[in-house]
C-alpha cells in the first residue's frame, strides 16, 4: 500500500470517529447488578462500601494510563 493510500485511509477514519462522536451512536452504560437500578445500588450501603474499598486498593499511574488493583 502507497503512503497516500495510508494517509487516506487514515483520514478516512478520523472522519468516521469525529461524525460518531458528533451524532453520539454509543448506548449508554446500565447498572444490571440483581436487577437493582443505579439510584438503588448508590443508595444501597453495603454496595458503596464495597466499591469505595476497591476504590482505595487502586492506584494510578497517570504517566501511562494505567490502573492497579
Amino acid at each position: 500500500m502507497s503512503c497516500r493510500t495510508m494517509i487516506a485511509l487514515l483520514c478516512l477514519a478520523s472522519a468516521l470517529n469525529a461524525i460518531a462522536l458528533a451524532i453520539n451512536i454509543s448506548l449508554p452504560s446500565r447498572a444490571a447488578v440483581v436487577g437493582m437500578s443505579y439510584q438503588q445500588l448508590m443508595s444501597d450501603p453495603d454496595f458503596v462500601r464495597a466499591v469505595r474499598s476497591i476504590a482505595e486498593a487502586c492506584t494510578v499511574n497517570v504517566d501511562i494510563g494505567k490502573l492497579k488493583c
